[in-house]
């Protein structure tokens, strides 16, 4: 059953919640006095985005099968954790302009697919299929792909806007809903994105963070580019031998196939009911037994502590250990359920492309 709650404050109050909690997000400390109030006001203004979003990942589903029926659908609410984080990262993002709070994704096989979706929704004059647009406006077009971004991240995003076909629902015309749209190399990069941001704790998702990784991720990106067909992330090499000669280079530097390998078997072997009631874990792997070892911290200071430790200890050549946020966790478990974070076919298509 959807749910049917609707937007309860205006967009003014919803965008004053967003600044009202912001310096406390920012800094922490204490909730201040009026924070559950403002709080509940985000919480609502999100969970208000739940109908529209099912309609449009109805419709996308019906449109993506009818060229990939293996096609993988998925869809999710931002939560609050990401909505407070975009408003400290973006400064001039206003809450009530924020257009991914609902989003769907379709994940199809090739590329070719992924364009013959999106020419359907810059296209389509079929309004009477789905409640995408308001006054036969086409949606806003993000071609990721055309035009990768400098991170190596290749996808295309489509921003669509509610207009009820019925009465009823027509106190959610507005909403905005993203739709992404990904082969399954262009999913692959972004899970293993994921992934290693969720570990290394750096900002590479959102386009920062080291610069080795994020020399290694466009290099990837353009690898797999030359693989689809497409347009290179800007400043990579053209010459592929170039390309696949650094690309050798900084994998080889960052140990990228026993980092992934061992992320992946960590988020795949930890327990559920044991950790939940933690804030922080520390995961440490010992590379002669290949066994890794979880345990979990209510404070960040422990658990930085005990890493320190490790990695100033006797052992630490034999020990890989990180200090993970447990949430972060189940949020990579829950935001790509179909790949369960496994980065198999991301380092499938690397040893492709280095072989190359």
């Amino acid at each position: 059953m959807v749910e049917r709650v609707q937007r309860a404050h205006t967009k003014g109050q919803i965008d004053r919640a967003g600044e009202y909690l912001l310096p406390w997000w920012k800094d922490g400390g204490d909730v201040p006095k009026d924070g559950p109030k403002y709080y509940e006001i985000i919480q609502n203004w999100r969970s208000s985005h739940a109908l529209p979003l099912h309609a449009f990942r109805v419709v996308l589903q019906g449109r993506a099968k009818r060229l990939d029926p293996k096609v993988l659908i998925a869809q999710r609410l931002k939560r609050f954790s990401s909505v407070m984080n975009k408003l400290a990262r973006e400064e001039t993002m206003q809450l009530s302009q924020m257009q991914d709070l609902g989003g769907c994704r379709a994940i199809v096989d090739t590329v070719e697919m992924v364009r013959e979706i999106y020419d359907v929704y810059r296209t389509s004059d079929d309004h009477n299929e789905a409640p995408l647009f308001i006054s036969s406006k086409r949606p806003r077009c993000f071609d990721y792909i055309q035009e990768p971004k400098p991170d190596g991240y290749r996808g295309i995003h489509i921003v669509g806007r509610y207009a009820a076909r019925a009465e009823i629902n027509e106190p959610w015309n507005g909403h905005r809903i993203e739709i992404q749209l990904r082969s399954k190399l262009q999913h692959a990069f972004a899970t293993t994105v994921e992934t290693v941001t969720t570990f290394t704790r750096e900002p590479l998702k959102f386009g920062a963070g080291p610069e080795s990784w994020q020399r290694f991720f466009a290099l990837v990106g353009s690898a797999l580019a030359i693989r689809e067909g497409t347009p290179l992330v800007p400043g990579t090499p053209d010459n592929r031998s170039d390309l696949v000669r650094e690309l050798r280079e900084f994998t080889e530097h960052l140990d990228v196939h026993r980092r992934l390998r061992n992320w992946t078997n960590a988020i795949k072997q930890l327990p559920r009911k044991n950790v939940s009631q933690y804030k922080w874990l520390l995961l440490v792997l010992d590379l002669k037994t290949n066994e890794i070892s979880v345990t979990g911290y209510a404070e960040k200071r422990q658990a930085a502590r005990e890493l320190e430790k490790i990695e100033k200890g006797p052992n630490a050549k034999s020990l890989d250990a990180v200090m993970v946020w447990v949430r972060s966790i189940y949020d990579l478990r829950d935001a790509y359920p179909n790949y369960y974070a496994d980065t198999t076919d991301f380092v499938k298509a690397l040893d492709v492309a280095m072989a190359s």
